[in-house]
C-alpha cells in the first residue's frame, strides 16, 4: 500500500508539473501559426508583371496601370458582347422583313465592313493569329503614335521592339524617351546593319551534319553579353526536326553555352564538359556563335567587374596597360595567362576568330539593336527557324530586364535593360583612359579583328 501510495503520489507531481508546460506549448503554436496566416490577410495578392496591352494608349481615364489593365479587359469583353447583341438583332429583323429587303441589308453590312474605322489607339490586340495580320495592326497603331506623339518620330524601329512585345510604350515617361537616341545617330555610330563574321563555314556546316543532330552553342569572354544572346535564342528560335520529336522545352537546340564553357578559350574545345546539364554533345554538331566586344569598351567593363581575371589595376588606374603587367583567369577546364589586358582580348577572340570549325563571330552592340536579324542569320546558317516566342508574349521575344541574373555578375543596380542599353550604346563610345593606356592598345591590339567588326581606334590625345 505505501509502494502504491508513493507512486500515485509521483503520478500527481508529474502531472501537475507537464500539463500546464504542454498546454502553454501548445498555446504557443497555436498563436504562432494564428498570426502568420493572419498577417497574410493585409498583403496585396502577388501579380506577375505583365506588360501592359499596346491599346489604351491615349485615352485619359487609364491613367494607372493597374486600372488600365482592369478596363482593357472589360473592354475586350464589351466589344464581344455588344457584336454579339448586335447580330441576334439582325437575325430577329431579318425574320420580319421581307427576302428583297433582307438582300438590300447584307449589301450594307459588307459595305460596312470594308470600311473599318478602328480606332486601333484605344482598344487591345489580341493574341496574334494569324502572324502578318497582328504585324500589320503593329504598323497602324505606330503610325497613329507617330502621328500624335513627336517623341517617337526618328525612334519608330526602337519603338516597334516594344510593340511586338505587347507593351504601352506610353507608359514609358517622355523624359526618358528624350534620353534615347535617334534611329539616325545609333546607325551614324555603329552601322545600317549587324556585322557577322564567319557566315562562310555555314553550308559546310549543313552538309555535314544532320539536321537533327544541328545545335547552337554560345561562347564569349565576361562582360560580352552572352546571356542576353542566350536568351533570345532560346526564347525566339528552334530547330524543326528537333521540336516535332522531343518538344519545344527539350529540343530547340539552342544550349545556353558551349559544352566546355562558354567564357573558356577555344582551345579547351572538346576537353571535358563542364555543365552537366548539357550532357554529352559532339563539338562537330555544334555551331559556336561567340560574341565579341569592342576592346576599350569590354577594358572598361572589365574594370568594374573582373570575374575570375586578375591583374594589378585599381580603381583609379585602370586598365593599366603595360608589359608584364599579366592577367591570369580561371576556367572550367583550366587557366589561361596573358601578357596584358590587351593581350587577354586579342588572346581570346583570335583563337576563335582563326579558328577552323564552324563558328559565328557576332558584335556585342547589334545584338540590342538589331536582335531579330541577328537570330534569323544564324539560324539560317544552322537550318532553324523563328518560333512562337517561348513566353508568347508577342511577335519576339526582346530581354527587357537585364539578362545577368546571379550574385556573380554584380549589383543589380549596376545592371541594364533594354532601353538602358538603347541609351547607353546607342550613342558613339566615350572612352576614358590615360594616354599611356590607349597608346600600349593602339600598338596590342589586333588590328585585323577590329577592321572585321568595323571597329576604330579612339584617338590619342
Amino acid at each position: 500500500n505505501e509502494r502504491r501510495t508513493s507512486q500515485e503520489i509521483r503520478a500527481k507531481k508529474l502531472l501537475q508539473h507537464w500539463i500546464p508546460t504542454i498546454c502553454v506549448i501548445i498555446g504557443l503554436v497555436w498563436m504562432g501559426a494564428s498570426l502568420y496566416l493572419f498577417s497574410f490577410s493585409f498583403q496585396e495578392p502577388i501579380q506577375r508583371n505583365i506588360p501592359l496591352g499596346i491599346g489604351l494608349l491615349h485615352s485619359p481615364e487609364f491613367d494607372s496601370t493597374k486600372k488600365g489593365q482592369e478596363q482593357s479587359m472589360e473592354n475586350d469583353s464589351l466589344i464581344k458582347k455588344n457584336s454579339n447583341d448586335k447580330n441576334n438583332n439582325n437575325k430577329r429583323r431579318n425574320e420580319r422583313q421581307p427576302k428583297g429587303q433582307e438582300k438590300g441589308k447584307k449589301n450594307d453590312t459588307n459595305n460596312n465592313k470594308k470600311k473599318d474605322k478602328t480606332d486601333y489607339r484605344t482598344i487591345n490586340i489580341e493574341t496574334p493569329s494569324p502572324k502578318q495580320h497582328h504585324e500589320g495592326k503593329i504598323q497602324d497603331i505606330l503610325t497613329n503614335l507617330t502621328a500624335t506623339h513627336p517623341i517617337y518620330v526618328g525612334r519608330e524601329k526602337l519603338v516597334k521592339m516594344l510593340l511586338e512585345m505587347w507593351i504601352d510604350v506610353t507608359q514609358i515617361d517622355d523624359s526618358i524617351w528624350k534620353q534615347v537616341p535617334l534611329w539616325e545617330d545609333i546607325t551614324k555610330a555603329h552601322g545600317k546593319s549587324p556585322v557577322i563574321y564567319g557566315l562562310n563555314s555555314c553550308a559546310a556546316f549543313r552538309e555535314s551534319v544532320p539536321e537533327f543532330d544541328r545545335r547552337v552553342g554560345i561562347a564569349g569572354m565576361f562582360n560580352t553579353g552572352t546571356n542576353l544572346l542566350a536568351i533570345l535564342l532560346q526564347h525566339n528560335c528552334v530547330m524543326e526536326s528537333r521540336i516535332k520529336k522531343l518538344g519545344r522545352k527539350k529540343g530547340h537546340g539552342m544550349e545556353w553555352q558551349v559544352p566546355w564553357g562558354k567564357h573558356s578559350p577555344a582551345w579547351y574545345r572538346g576537353e571535358g564538359h563542364v555543365k552537366n546539364f548539357i550532357g554529352k554533345i559532339d563539338p562537330d554538331n555544334l555551331l559556336v556563335t561567340t560574341m565579341v566586344r569592342h576592346p576599350h569598351d569590354w577594358m572598361s567593363s572589365m574594370c568594374r567587374h573582373g570575374y575570375t581575371a586578375k591583374w594589378n589595376h585599381t580603381s583609379q588606374n585602370c586598365p593599366n596597360l603595360y608589359n608584364g603587367n599579366e592577367v591570369n583567369a580561371n576556367f572550367g577546364p583550366g587557366p589561361s595567362h596573358h601578357a596584358s589586358l590587351a593581350h587577354m582580348w586579342n588572346d581570346w577572340n583570335g583563337a576563335y576568330y582563326n579558328a577552323t570549325f564552324p563558328r559565328l563571330l557576332v558584335r556585342f552592340e547589334d545584338v540590342i539593336f538589331f536582335s531579330k536579324r541577328n537570330c534569323t542569320t544564324s539560324l539560317s546558317c544552322v537550318g532553324g527557324k523563328l518560333f512562337t516566342p517561348k513566353e508568347h508574349d508577342g511577335l519576339f521575344h526582346y530581354v527587357i530586364d537585364s539578362a545577368k541574373v546571379g550574385v556573380g555578375h554584380g549589383p543589380g543596380l549596376k545592371r541594364n535593360g533594354l532601353i538602358d542599353a538603347w541609351i547607353k550604346y546607342g550613342k558613339p563610345l566615350k572612352i576614358q583612359m590615360k594616354e599611356s593606356d590607349l597608346k600600349f592598345a593602339a600598338e596590342v591590339l589586333n588590328q585585323k579583328i577590329m577592321s572585321s567588326f568595323n571597329w576604330d581606334m579612339p584617338p590619342i590625345p
